[in-house]
């Protein structure tokens, strides 16, 4: 008899960035049956006492009874530990479910506490976190063993736009530098150009985290090129001592805008995306300098999107959610026996050298 599949879901999230999350929950559903089962809402003192706040060791004084999904596989995947509340105030919440597997997309240095209390709150059979670089420290702190399954991209929704119905020159959404962001908005003014921003940092009252991440999706894939920069670039006391391939990457590409920026230092990141996927920029660079690399990024925009549909084709197949499932069924001894394992042709190793083995266009 099949494995009957759970997935925790949180109906309390908002904000655009919980449209990704929905996207690979969704997946976990279509590919595995699952249902999907309310987690309980937040009281009000539970979120004024939350995880990862000063007043969360008075969680334990909290407990509560009555919350028992049950499931031979569990789900839980969460954008950070602190979206686990209030779970962890249930007591032995997860008596019912059996294989119970943990996601985190954000596993950073300061998120240490948080993630000990939902490590403690639940038996957890399979701890995954999205960031490689964060293993090492994960198991030092936790004591336990560590996966990392990067982070994913739902496809149809960031399908690239073709190269002549991209209005948008320019766009940067989520973290930014302010020198770029001023010179490149000045350029825009100056010549013309669109340069398309994030302008707002909350979510409007009546709309779902789905429907804002659409109109992000939108506005990516009509982009012809998009700023990106790692985390330690914009917000250096998030991440310490490692530089984690977050979900912009992944949309940027999926997207087939040209990526320019600084590229995350992880070693996976080139494996994931290949070589020359970021057209580099230094920061530091004077205005001048910088007017005249916008000026010939426009002069080269073609090749430039080129460049990126070629990619798009080659490797896109490995930045998907199903093929996170698919690696995540795999790790915990789930796969079903009869897929064929992935052919040298379609493996991330044999896209990448068709691609450097193709000639120039």
């Amino acid at each position: 008899m099949p494995e009957r599949h759970t997935v925790l879901v949180n109906q309390e999230l908002s904000g655009f960035e919980h449209g990704m999350l929905q996207d690979f929950q969704d997946e976990i559903i279509r590919l595995t049956g699952a249902s999907r089962v309310p987690a309980p809402q937040r009281g009000s003192l539970t979120k004024r006492f939350g995880l990862g706040t000063r007043y969360m060791p008075l969680r334990r004084f909290m407990r509560q009874d009555g919350f028992h999904p049950a499931a031979d596989v569990l789900w839980a995947v969460l954008m950070g530990p602190e979206e686990y509340s209030p779970l962890d105030v249930f007591k032995q919440w997860d008596r019912s479910a059996g294989f119970k597997i943990l996601y985190l997309f954000d596993t950073m240095e300061r998120q240490l506490s948080s993630i000990r209390a939902v490590l403690r709150s639940a038996r957890w059979d399979l701890t995954i976190t999205s960031f490689q670089g964060a293993v090492p420290i994960l198991e030092e702190k936790t004591q336990r063993q560590w996966f990392a399954v990067p982070q994913g991209v739902k496809l149809d929704r960031f399908r690239p736009a073709s190269p002549r119905d991209r209005p948008i020159d320019f766009s940067a959404y989520g973290r930014r530098l302010n020198s770029i962001h001023e010179s490149i908005k000045r350029f825009c003014a100056d010549t013309e150009h669109y340069y398309d921003y994030t302008t707002a940092t909350r979510l409007m009252t009546g709309v779902t985290p789905q429907e804002q991440y659409n109109q992000y999706a939108w506005r990516l894939r009509h982009s012809a090129f998009n700023f990106c920069w790692p985390v330690e670039a914009t917000n250096p006391d998030r991440a310490r001592t490692f530089s984690p391939i977050t979900c912009r990457w992944f949309e940027a590409a999926a997207s087939g805008t040209v990526v320019v920026g600084l590229p995350p230092k992880d070693p996976g990141f080139s494996q994931m995306f290949g070589k020359d996927f970021v057209v580099p920029l230094n920061p530091k660079s004077g205005d001048d300098d910088l007017c005249r690399l916008w000026s010939q990024l426009l002069e080269d925009r073609d090749d430039h999107l080129e460049s990126a549909r070629r990619r798009h084709a080659m490797l896109s197949h490995n930045w998907t959610w199903e093929r996170r499932v698919k690696d995540i069924l795999t790790i915990a001894g789930l796969a079903r026996l009869d897929e064929e394992p992935e052919s040298e042709e379609r493996s991330l190793e044999g896209a990448w050298a068709r691609i450097i083995a193709e000639p120039k266009p």
